[in-house]
């Protein structure tokens, strides 16, 4: 009798304590669930379902509300077990664009070719590894990461978010991004080229026409001269001598 008399004592005593403390336990359950929502890139429409966590006044605290706070934080704690595998494609991927401008950026300072011996080759090294990387695995990823997404929607109604946006959004403003930045280099190049050849094309001068300082020719200006007939003329004379002499 003793035993129990003392069990239910501890079980008020721990009772109390636990209504002493109440604030604080649902404070860290809190600290957890904001963990949470940024782990699972939770948008502002998922964390304001959570009614509970928006009572501020300590004295409405409960058991009932702490419980819904430890229930949820074991939900969240689910939730991201299951986005873990596609988050780390996602990261993947994300880590693999940024070395892709980063390849883009080396392509276009020309000093570092500038380099000699060892320290040329392993730079050139480095970037033939990046290229490869980015090929091979880029169109992987994202391949995986459609089928995942696709997935994902069709078994929890709703788009996988990342950073407050939908994934398949983000990925499709990545693609035109790309597209409307090579669309720039290639009339960039263009530019260039047109401005280099009118450069050179003002600094040799004209190709055609006259030459500075060169006078035409006079040959043709007064129209073809007549043929001298004095050849003519002399071997008519020698004919008709010899005629003369034979008669």
């Amino acid at each position: 009798l003793d035993t129990i008399e003392k069990g239910e004592s501890e079980l008020n005593r721990l009772s109390e304590l636990k209504s002493q403390m109440l604030g604080k336990l649902v404070a860290e359950a809190r600290e957890q669930i904001s963990e949470l929502w940024e782990k699972t890139n939770a948008t502002d429409e998922q964390r304001h379902s959570f009614e509970e966590f928006h009572i501020r006044d300590e004295e409405l605290f409960s058991d009932d509300i702490l419980e819904k706070h430890e229930h949820y934080v074991l939900d969240l704690e689910a939730r991201l077990e299951h986005m873990k595998p596609i988050l780390k494609i996602i990261e993947r991927r994300e880590d693999i664009l940024g070395e892709r401008m980063e390849y883009e950026e080396l392509q276009k300072d020309s000093d570092r070719l500038k380099q000699r011996g060892a320290a040329l080759t392993k730079q050139l090294m480095l970037e033939e590894k990046m290229a490869r990387r980015i090929k091979k695995e880029l169109p992987k990823l994202t391949s995986m990461l459609e089928d995942k997404l696709r997935d994902w929607k069709r078994t929890n109604g709703e788009d996988f978010v990342y950073h407050g946006e939908a994934y398949r959004n983000i990925m499709k403003k990545q693609d035109g991004e790309w597209k409307q930045y090579k669309d720039n280099q290639i009339q960039e190049k263009l530019k260039r080229k047109q401005e280099e050849k009118a450069a050179t094309e003002n600094k040799s001068g004209p190709r055609y026409g006259q030459l500075p300082g060169k006078k035409k020719s006079s040959s043709h200006k007064h129209g073809p001269q007549k043929m001298k007939s004095k050849p003519l003329a002399n071997a008519q004379g020698k004919h008709n001598m010899r005629a003369s002499q034979r008669g």
